[in-house]
């Protein structure tokens, strides 16, 4: 234990400094300016006149900066006002002392909190001398409460605001304190259930349920259930119940219940299931099949059609690329377009495999699917088109055999002329005629020519596997040419045609493109029925395409006319069909081509045919 008797000398006599060291005020400067708690003098007139090192160090400043400076100079403006009263009463000698916490301002600019302490110091007759100011810096314990007070804040508002029902039990199940929401959603005010069990608000049925959750919470576990509540005016509301532990360090002093009204969202639910079951009727109702992929080109529905059309069911596709399943590739630009630009599209010219391997021809049609203008998948609407497409051909046979019945006159009189010739050459060469050489080549050319036309014909009436492949358009148009030609000159009609050389090749069907071009070539010849010129021009569109354009001088088109033309079976002709356009655009459309008729009445009539290259 320390010794605090002080040191004596041998004689015991106090020594001579020391002495004097008590005698002086000496002590008290020293143990002014030791002290830990920031001290001053102040005089009278309010200016400091002795500060000691933990003043200084506390507010920044030398002591020779201090003193002679007025004490308000250390205090936050805004608080000067606030112990304005205290100052006044001590200067009046109606108060001895005062303490109050208040701000100061630190020599940097930044603010302090202080405890301040100010006394009156008086000499022996009583009369005030002095004042004497200690602050002990508080700062740290304010920035505490603080944070305390605005973490109670957070909490009074969230709890006071929030939309659910909070309900503050203890461990009994008792109502100790409960927010706003639970008297707008229940009915009940916080005086009405305060000290109640919690027990009368809950439709009996989940007590059970309830009180495995309350007592799960009681050992620090939170659980979450639905339940029913009694509401003060006697209906049940749905609730979604959640009891939190509320921990003082590591114990359970109370427990919290959170209580949101469920009732219109499990309503809404119920709305969406019902929309959902009309809306799978309706898919499951069309003829068509109907699949839609997600933004990651997931299945996320497959109707009854798509099933029955590929024998596939939605679990075999749930999370699966339909596409690259059906089509055996990993093709798809409509589908891809789709889902990056948002665009429609569209292809008739797809082949889709069934689960058991079988392939039939398919069109189908993409249709983006948007939330909030983002495109989130695609819906991709199918049909199987094999049925069509024989229908088709039969139309386009049909059509075939009309335009060789049609042109049989022309080709019999084309015939007719190289035979007549070949008769005469023979008669010639039976009667021992000379230059047999020059009669000879005179005749093969004509056989030739014969040959042609015939071969011309047979291809052109005889059915064909469906068959695309790269070819020359100039070939087919001259094909075409060639079997026309002597009808025209039989009809007064001159071709005048334009070909660009080298032009590249197109994937495609030739007999389908010759029969398309007969007709229309055909429809050019009937609308000038005095004869004329037919221009046909064949060129090179961009690099991705040719184009044809075949120009009449005929009668033209009227609007009205025009408007309908591709109608199956209508026709302004005498003995026409009305299959011949319509067969013509079908198959362009079918090589993923354009078909365009431009007319006017008495000028003629301009058709342009483009086509993609391969």
């Amino acid at each position: 234990m320390a010794n605090f008797k002080g040191n004596h000398s041998g004689s015991g006599k106090p020594r001579t400094s020391e002495s004097k060291l008590l005698s002086s005020h000496e002590l008290f400067h020293h143990s002014f300016d030791c002290a830990d708690m920031a001290m001053s003098i102040v005089n009278l007139d309010g200016k400091l006149h002795m500060v000691n090192s933990s003043l200084c160090q506390l507010f920044g400043y030398a002591k020779e900066a201090l003193i002679g400076v007025n004490v308000q100079t250390l205090f936050y403006t805004d608080d000067v006002e606030v112990d304005a009263q205290y100052w006044e009463q001590i200067f009046l000698k109606e108060r001895q002392s005062f303490q109050v916490e208040k701000r100061f301002i630190h020599q940097d600019g930044s603010v302090i909190w202080g405890s301040l302490s100010v006394s009156l110091v008086h000499d022996d007759e009583a009369t005030p001398i002095c004042l004497m100011i200690q602050i002990q810096d508080i700062s740290e314990r304010k920035r505490y409460e603080r944070k305390l007070e605005m973490s109670k804040c957070c909490y009074e508002s969230l709890v006071t605001y929030n939309p659910d029902m909070i309900f503050m039990l203890d461990e009994l199940g008792n109502l100790v304190e409960a927010n706003p929401a639970v008297e707008a959603i229940s009915g009940y005010s916080e005086e009405e259930i305060k000290g109640k069990s919690i027990h009368f608000l809950i439709v009996p049925a989940y007590l059970p349920q309830l009180k495995e959750l309350f007592e799960q919470a009681k050992q620090g576990v939170t659980g979450s259930s639905e339940a029913q509540i009694l509401h003060k005016h006697g209906h049940k509301m749905m609730i979604e119940i959640k009891f939190v532990p509320r921990m003082d360090q590591e114990h359970v002093n109370g427990i919290y219940l959170i209580a949101k009204d469920v009732t219109k969202r499990n309503q809404n639910e119920a709305i969406i299931d019902e929309l959902h079951n009309k809306n799978q009727l309706i898919l499951d109702a069309v003829s068509d099949g109907i699949f839609g992929i997600d933004e990651h080109l997931g299945t996320i529905f497959w109707n009854q059609a798509a099933e029955r059309l590929t024998g596939y069911t939605y679990e075999d596709m749930l999370g699966k690329n339909p596409y690259h399943i059906l089509t055996q590739s990993s093709g798809g630009e409509a589908l891809y377009r789709t889902i990056r630009e948002g665009v429609y599209d569209c292809d008739a010219n797809e082949i889709f495999y069934k689960k058991n391997g079988d392939s039939f021809p398919v069109e189908y049609m993409t249709s983006p699917i948007y939330d909030d203008n983002q495109i989130i998948g695609v819906v991709l609407t199918f049909k199987n088109i094999a049925e069509r497409q024989h229908t088709e051909e039969m139309l386009r046979r049909s059509e075939k055999l009309s335009v060789v019945g049609q042109i049989a006159a022309g080709v019999a009189h084309e015939i007719r002329n190289p035979l007549t010739s070949l008769k005469g050459f023979t008669q010639f060469l039976q009667q021992g005629a000379a230059n047999k050489k020059e009669y000879y080549e005179i005749m093969m050319a004509e056989l030739n020519r014969i040959e042609l036309i015939i071969t011309e014909m047979l291809v052109l009436a005889k059915p064909q596997l469906v068959r695309y492949q790269p070819k020359s358009l100039e070939s087919i148009i001259q094909s075409v040419i060639t079997l026309l030609e002597t009808q025209a000159i039989m009809s007064n009609i001159q071709f005048d045609v334009v070909m660009e050389h080298q032009l590249p090749l197109i994937h495609c069907e030739e007999n389908q493109l010759k029969q398309s071009f007969i007709n229309l070539i055909k429809n050019a010849m009937e609308a000038m029925p005095d004869g004329g010129q037919i221009d046909i021009h064949l060129f090179l569109a961009d690099e991705k395409a040719v184009r044809v354009i075949l120009k009449d001088r005929g009668i033209g088109i009227t609007e009205e006319v025009l408007a309908r033309l591709g109608e199956p079976f209508y026709t302004t002709k005498e003995k026409g069909t009305g299959l011949g356009i319509m067969t013509s655009s079908k198959i362009i459309e079918d090589h993923h081509g354009q078909f365009v008729v431009k007319s006017k009445v008495g000028e003629g009539t301009v058709v342009s045919v483009t086509l993609p290259i391969t």
